[in-house]
C-alpha cells in the first residue's frame, strides 16, 4: 500500500510540472485594465502578481463593448465599432492622467518581457495566443527578428542577458518598444495602494507584463449553478456573465499551466 500511496504522489507531481518552461520568468505582473472583481479570488494564481486600474473601470465596462456574451475578445474594438468618435472622445476625457496611453496604444493587446534594468527585452503582439505554448513568438530585435519565448527567457534568467537602451530622437516617442522603457502609468495594488509600472518591471531578471480585461461588476458564480426554479431570463443572463469571466480570465490559466506547469 505504500509504495501504491508513493507511486500516485509520484504521478501527481510529475502530472503538476508537465508543461512548465525550463526558464521562468522572474515575476510575471498582470495589469487588470478596469477595477478589481471582488467576485473572483485572485490569489489563486499564486504566480502572478495582479494590479489594476479603477479610473478606466467605466471604459473598458462599456455596455456596447460587453454586448458580446461569448467573452469580450477585444473590449476596446467593440467599444470602437459601437461608439460614434464624438462619443468615444467624451468618454476619454473623464480619465485624467497617464493612464489614458492604455487606450491610445492598445497595451490591452500586447504583452512584454522586461530585463533587470526596466527595458523592453521582448513584445508580443496580439492577445490570446502567448501562452497556449512555449513556441510562440516575441519581438525582441530593432529588425523584427523573432524568437520563441523559451529562448528569450533563456537569455534573461540563465545568461542574466540586458538589452542595450536605444537612442532617442527628440520629438519621438520609442516607448514600450524593446530596447526602450515603458510609459509612466499608474496602477494600482489589491490593497488600493498607487504603484509606477516603470518601477514594477524594474529589478528582477525577467519580468513578464501582461494587459488583460477583465469585468469588474459579474458574478461568475449564479451562470454555474442550476438553472432549476430560476427565471429563465435572469438565469441566461448569468450563464453569459459567467461566459464572459471564463473567456476573460482564460490567459491567467494559461499562463500557470503552460508557463508554470499547474492545473
Amino acid at each position: 500500500m505504500k509504495k501504491i500511496t508513493l507511486l500516485l504522489s509520484a504521478l501527481f507531481i510529475v502530472g503538476t510540472i508537465f508543461g512548465q518552461l525550463k526558464y521562468l520568468p522572474s515575476k510575471t505582473i498582470v495589469i487588470i485594465l478596469g477595477a478589481q472583481n471582488t467576485h473572483i479570488d485572485f490569489d489563486q494564481f499564486s504566480d502572478i502578481t495582479f494590479y489594476y486600474t479603477p479610473e478606466l473601470d467605466k471604459l473598458y465596462n462599456d455596455a456596447e463593448s460587453l454586448s458580446d456574451a461569448t467573452g469580450m475578445k477585444d473590449a476596446m474594438k467593440l467599444f470602437k465599432k459601437n461608439t460614434s468618435s464624438s462619443k468615444q472622445e467624451e468618454a476619454l476625457l473623464a480619465y485624467e492622467g497617464t493612464n489614458n496611453v492604455i487606450y491610445q496604444k492598445g497595451l490591452y493587446k500586447t504583452s512584454y518581457l522586461f530585463d533587470i534594468n526596466g527595458i523592453v527585452y521582448g513584445k508580443f503582439w496580439g492577445a490570446g495566443q502567448l501562452f497556449v505554448g512555449s513556441d510562440n513568438y516575441l519581438i525582441k530585435n530593432k529588425s523584427q527578428d523573432s524568437e520563441v519565448l523559451k529562448s528569450l527567457l533563456k537569455d534573461l534568467v540563465k545568461k542574466e542577458d540586458t538589452r542595450k537602451a536605444g537612442k532617442i530622437k527628440k520629438g519621438k516617442d520609442y516607448s514600450w518598444q524593446p530596447g526602450y522603457a515603458p510609459t509612466l502609468i499608474t496602477v494600482v495594488d489589491k490593497d488600493g495602494n498607487n504603484k509606477n509600472i516603470v518601477e514594477l518591471v524594474k529589478g528582477n531578471a525577467a519580468t513578464m507584463l501582461v494587459f488583460i480585461h477583465i469585468n469588474s461588476e459579474f458574478d461568475p458564480a449564479p451562470g454555474r449553478k442550476s438553472g432549476e426554479g430560476k427565471d429563465p431570463e435572469k438565469y441566461k443572463t448569468d450563464v453569459a456573465k459567467t461566459m464572459t469571466i471564463d473567456k476573460q480570465m482564460k490567459d491567467l490559466y494559461n499562463i500557470e499551466k503552460n508557463i508554470y506547469g499547474k492545473n
